[in-house]
């Protein structure tokens, strides 16, 4: 009977039941912080691709496919080092014209699929102004999958004006 009531007051270990108790709430925590971070990085990542190409472009009196295509390229070097093959990338250019009805002068993606036309913000282009619009696309998908279960689109756009012309050329 001693030995049972001294096993009854016995605190040894105490410490380790606690531990034990909250381990599984620590590690969860661990890994959805783990995925959100993951998710943000990327999410800024998408917004600095558009951001460039979009930059890169308007800096051009004109540009070729080739050109085009390069600077599309650099997304993946952006991207890096997390997984290229869900990047999505599209550069348009858009004028509008003497009555301010604004037209696509050209558009180039590379793995943007099917996706609208890019368009300008309402108001944003007064006549015979010209915009070239970025965007970018990303299918993610988390690697831990303990908070965030399926994949979702990121999505960014960028909208530059021509800087060494009034409207970039496509040859």
């Amino acid at each position: 009977m001693n030995a049972l009531r001294r096993f009854g007051r016995d605190e040894h270990g105490a410490a380790a039941v606690e531990f034990a108790l909250i381990l599984p709430f620590l590690v969860f925590m661990h890994l959805a912080v783990v995925e959100f971070v993951q998710a943000w990085q990327v999410r800024t990542r998408v917004g600095h691709v558009a951001a460039s190409i979009a930059d890169v472009t308007s800096q051009s009196r004109t540009v070729s496919d080739a050109d085009l295509a390069d600077i599309l390229l650099a997304g993946d070097a952006m991207m890096r080092p997390y997984p290229t093959a869900p990047l999505g990338e599209r550069i348009t250019s858009l004028t509008a014209n003497a009555q301010g009805a604004v037209v696509v002068d050209w558009s180039v993606g590379r793995n943007f699929g099917a996706a609208p036309a890019a368009t300008a913000p309402p108001n944003f282009l007064a006549p015979n102004e010209s915009i070239i619009v970025a965007e970018a696309r990303y299918d993610y998908r988390p690697a831990i999958s303990v908070y965030l279960l399926d994949k979702f689109t990121l999505r960014q756009t960028a909208y530059v004006r021509p800087r060494v012309a009034t409207k970039v050329e496509k040859r």
